[in-house]
């Protein structure tokens, strides 16, 4: 049998280019005053128009505490709006508000341009390969009965 060796080890990997990867990209919405997961948070809701808490950790792989902090934060910043479920009233759905939406839009080329300086560095059809082997990853955990909301990986 053989021993785990780190460095063949595809789940170390993953894990800590994920990281790494998450703390670089976060240098550009730092910027603006955003955190991890306030950017993952505004990026599904810029997406999705309207989500409620419950689909947001869904969404953005981040337990609830995680989330209701950054709900808390984007309150203060005034970047989102709650309004009560008419037929919960237990239930939030989440929007951003103009403000939001604006910030969004400023902060959006400024990743886009990250993305592209990052897919620069790779030869050829290397960012492309990579970004459908990732989704293979991802369906194939997913048909292990992995969800999203189980991770804690951040973008």
């Amino acid at each position: 049998m053989k021993k785990l060796e780190l460095d063949n080890f595809l789940p170390y990997h993953l894990s800590v280019t994920a990281e790494m990867v998450s703390r670089a990209l976060s240098k550009v919405y730092a910027g603006f005053g955003i955190t991890i997961p306030e950017w993952r948070v505004m990026v599904h809701l810029n997406h999705h128009g309207s989500l409620t808490p419950s689909q947001l950790g869904i969404a953005t792989s981040m337990d609830k505490a995680r989330v209701s902090r950054a709900l808390i934060l984007m309150d203060k910043k005034v970047l989102i709006s709650r309004q009560v479920d008419q037929r919960d009233k237990r239930v939030a759905h989440i929007c951003l508000t103009e403000s939001g939406k604006d910030l969004f839009v400023r902060i959006e080329p400024e990743v886009m341009a990250w993305n592209a300086r990052l897919a620069y560095e790779m030869p050829d059809q290397q960012h492309d390969n990579l970004l459908q082997a990732l989704k293979t990853v991802e369906t194939w955990c997913k048909a292990q009965g992995v969800t999203p909301n189980e991770t804690e990986n951040d973008f």
